[in-house]
């Protein structure tokens, strides 16, 4: 006995139906970001500028550890603008001095030019007096001798104000290019000052600390290491008002909405899903060599309703928008 296969037919009418049903089905590719919990309320630690290029992290606080506010997280390195801070303090001492001593002898000198033009007015005043006598007694050599006497005291009173105006001078003058030097110094012992202030970081909240990743090999951040000044070190976050945070390629950026609902999923929660809202997209992009050689925008996502749930800063999400492939 033979059998025979009938062939299945497609009419016209059906091949539409077909397509959009394996359409509606392969268009809806859904975007997942990782991401992790984070507190909006969180001190970020970045390396100050010193003296050099590159400075120590001389202590760090521990990846995790629970610091309370006003804890110290970071000492930097501060062995070089502390002698410089040193050297300035005892350089403002001498100066100091120095600006007493001279104020003491320009002003010397200043009076001593102003006695000496008191004199030769009083020495012009008697040759004057001299001269002015009209006597048949005093011949003309003595009135000669006189007049001699008269012009020799109006010059040396020409010569003391010329001398009291230049002491006057060099007073001001000399008094205020050593308080220009005083000012410069104390300048500088603030700027020591406030920049050891920034090598020593105290804690500002309560919460966790997560050391930075290195930018150059991806590695945390350590006590020990060298660092360069702008370099982000450690963050400290508050355990309340917790978000999430993430980068996003520059490509699916272009997907995201400010305002887009989207779902949330705890790697430590898997049964459970999150809503959360979209709240802000960087408009900065930041570059991740640890991902790869694209650039990332930074993403905050607001819980719709905070989980009931025990969290902690840096824990991992998954991140799922629904979207159109277009």
């Amino acid at each position: 006995m033979k059998f025979r296969i009938a062939p299945t037919l497609l009419t016209i009418a059906t091949v539409p139906f077909l397509l959009m049903s394996v359409a509606s089905s392969a268009n809806v590719v859904p975007l997942i970001l990782s991401g992790k919990v984070a507190s909006s309320a969180k001190q970020t630690v970045v390396a100050p500028r010193g003296s050099s290029w590159n400075i120590q992290l001389q202590w760090l606080a521990e990846e995790g550890q629970i610091v309370a506010k006003g804890d110290p997280v970071v000492v930097f390195d501060g062995t070089t603008e502390q002698a410089r801070l040193e050297q300035s303090q005892e350089r403002l001492e001498t100066l100091l001095l120095e600006y007493k001593q001279l104020d003491m002898r320009l002003n010397q000198a200043l009076t001593e030019a102003q006695g000496r033009f008191k004199v030769a007015k009083m020495q012009v005043a008697k040759a004057q007096i001299e001269v002015s006598v009209d006597s048949s007694t005093v011949s003309d050599y003595q009135k000669g001798q006189q007049q001699m006497v008269l012009e020799r005291a109006l010059l040396e009173k020409i010569q003391s104000q010329e001398a009291m105006k230049t002491a006057e001078k060099q007073l001001v003058a000399g008094l205020e290019k050593k308080n220009l030097d005083i000012l410069k110094v104390r300048d500088d012992i603030q700027y020591y000052e406030k920049l050891l202030t920034k090598f020593n970081v105290i804690a500002q909240h309560t919460g966790p600390v997560s050391c930075a990743n290195h930018p150059w090999y991806g590695t945390k951040i350590t006590s020990g290491m060298n660092v360069q000044p702008s370099w982000k070190i450690l963050d400290v976050q508050a355990t309340s008002e917790y978000q999430i945070e993430s980068f996003v390629h520059e490509i699916d950026a272009l997907a995201l909405t400010e305002g887009e609902r989207v779902m949330i999923k705890f790697d430590a929660f898997a049964s459970e899903t999150f809503m959360g809202t979209i709240e802000d997209i960087g408009s900065q992009a930041e570059s991740k060599p640890q991902l790869s050689n694209a650039t990332y925008f930074p993403v905050i996502i607001r819980f719709d309703t905070l989980p009931k749930r025990t969290l902690f800063p840096g824990m991992s999400v998954r991140i799922i928008k629904e979207r159109t492939h277009g």
